[in-house]
């Protein structure tokens, strides 16, 4: 995925601060900054603050109020005055009103982590809602930097809020370099351009500290394990991407997924072409041709058809990481809950744009929709998620998937929210052959050394089978040779068909209707799509038997 310049060039503390900047000169007397990154959020507001000339106080629960100058703005190691009262400090800004008297300069009071102490705390909750109304007209500005959670109910429709969020492209950029500073000798194998911009993609959504530590893990684990001593891009991708795996994986509503390569996807041919003529749609160029950014697709079909490897494999074309959202963790007891964990979780989705965002068997996660004791929950986060899919401009692919689509609100499969709806159905068999020669290849075996007519066998046991049932049959097949000491034959396979019931007998009313859905509101996946295959169950299931006649006997 090529992405445009000016997500590369996006700064995100420069951005915070024109922000901050604003707000103050708006009359905002108190401002909450929201973040995954409390040290850097204040550092970076304590050098915008100062920056502009205006005084900065500063107050923590270790130190206290601490002065800060654009001498020693950089120095933690500033003594505060040790009052770790809060109640008492947060007094402290009304109080110094009076002192401003020049007319274009501030004094930000600045309350690191005062969240432990805001919770059911009515003297606090006092304070911060007396000067949201008494420091609009004054230079006087509080700011509160807590954690990515909100403040108590009493305060939200008062303070204004804003995120600060993880460092851009360029930032990372500058951290890299920085690492890269600190290496001794010439172990380093990497450009400065290309190399190291293929590495900050990598670390998209990473905070500073998690991106220089697992980078420079990367580099000393290479330099020590590698036999020629030199560390590459691919060696620090890799470092960097098992730290981000790491990360995601601590938020349990998101999960990164390793991709696959879209060879290993059989058939789809359609769908593979969609992908591929948008893989490009992101750079510069597309858009000044007039090209919008892909939204992304739905994919409907039968269970067993391949969707999440399609969602594995477009990830890889368009080679930036696969992260699935858990529709059914996203839910909590708690009023109210439910809706921040999602807003939070497409937060962090937006922080490592590019990517693709992938919910697989939506209709599982949402399957609580108007039910009864649902209390609008499901509703209200459908909602959040259908307003971000409209709404959000950052370079996200999303994917969804779905088995039954009658239970799926239509609001969620309106077009604009994705760009197409492709399904997937049985196998032709130039499909089924392509599908069994994946496996064999996965497993060590060439579907070239057998003889066409032991192949032409599979094929038409497979009839009416999906993709991973043949799997399922290649694996039966291996056991059963293996247990016999003989090297595999396709007629292992066959008989492994032969002995499965597959889902088009199990399931067969449920897949026709499923199917003739497909036919009505969805492209074809594939293009080698022939109707009987896909629509006609019964015919799939008929016995392939006919009585001769009397003239064919003759």
């Amino acid at each position: 995925m090529k992405v445009s310049s000016t997500m590369a060039e996006r700064h995100s503390e420069n951005d915070f601060a024109e922000n901050l900047r604003i707000l103050s000169d708006s009359g905002a007397g108190v401002i909450h900054i929201r973040t995954n990154e409390v040290v850097r959020a204040t550092l970076s507001c304590r050098q915008s603050v100062l920056v502009d000339g205006n005084h900065c106080r500063e107050w923590d629960i270790a130190n206290g109020f601490r002065e800060f100058d654009v001498s020693n703005m950089f120095k933690n190691s500033v003594g505060g005055d040790g009052n770790t009262d809060i109640h008492s400090c947060m007094a402290v800004p009304g109080s110094k009103i009076a002192d401003t008297e020049e007319d274009e300069i501030y004094t930000y009071f600045i309350f690191v982590n005062p969240q432990y102490w805001m919770e059911g705390n009515p003297i606090i909750t006092h304070y911060l809602q007396q000067y949201c109304h008494t420091l609009a007209s004054t230079n006087v500005r509080v700011l509160l930097i807590t954690p990515d959670t909100p403040l108590p109910d009493p305060l939200n429709d008062s303070v204004v809020t804003i995120h600060f969020d993880t460092p851009s492209h360029a930032e990372l950029k500058a951290y890299l370099g920085g690492v890269f500073n600190g290496v001794e000798g010439n172990i380093l194998d990497v450009d400065e351009d290309d190399d190291m911009d293929k590495i900050c993609y990598a670390g998209a959504g990473m905070s500073r500290e998690a991106f220089e530590m697992y980078a420079s893990i990367a580099v000393v684990q290479s330099a020590t394990e590698g036999e020629d001593s030199t560390v590459g891009m691919e060696d620090i991708i890799s470092g960097i991407n098992k730290g981000k795996t790491e990360v995601i994986n601590k938020n349990d509503i998101l999960e990164l997924y390793p991709s696959e390569s879209i060879d290993d996807v059989g058939g789809m041919e359609n769908l593979k072409e969609w992908v591929n003529k948008r893989a490009d749609c992101y750079s510069d160029e597309a858009k000044e041709f007039g090209v919008e950014a892909p939204k992304g697709l739905v994919l409907v079909g039968i269970p067993g058809t391949g969707k999440s490897l399609v969602a594995k494999a477009i990830a890889s074309e368009l080679g930036v990481p696969l992260v699935r959202l858990d529709f059914g963790r996203v839910f909590n007891s708690l009023v109210g809950k439910s809706e921040e964990r999602m807003r939070v979780a497409l937060k962090m989705v937006e922080s490592m744009a590019p990517c693709v965002l992938f919910c697989d068997e939506i209709d599982k996660g949402l399957g609580g929709i108007g039910g009864s004791g649902d209390s609008g929950t499901s509703s209200r986060v459908l909602g959040s998620f259908l307003t971000w899919l409209q709404e959000n401009e950052t370079p996200v692919f999303s994917m969804v998937t779905a088995n039954n689509i009658s239970g799926l609100p239509p609001e969620l499969l309106r077009r604009g929210r994705f760009d197409a709806i492709f399904s997937t159905g049985f196998p032709t068999p130039d499909e089924v052959k392509e599908v069994l020669s994946i496996h064999l290849r996965k497993r060590g075996w060439d579907i070239k050394a057998y003889k066409a007519s032991s192949i032409q066998g599979v094929l038409n046991a497979a009839r009416g089978y999906v993709p991973a049932e043949i799997e399922a049959a290649v694996k039966d097949g291996l056991v059963a040779a293996f247990s016999e000491g003989v090297d595999l034959e396709m007629s292992h396979v066959t008989n492994a068909l032969k002995a499965m019931v597959p889902l088009s007998k199990t399931y067969g009313e449920q897949i026709q209707k499923m199917a003739l859905w497909m036919e009505n509101n969805a492209t074809p996946a594939s293009k080698r799509y022939e109707e009987a295959d896909v629509l006609n169950v019964e015919s799939i299931n008929k016995p392939r038997t006919r009585i001769r006649n009397k003239k064919d006997k003759e």
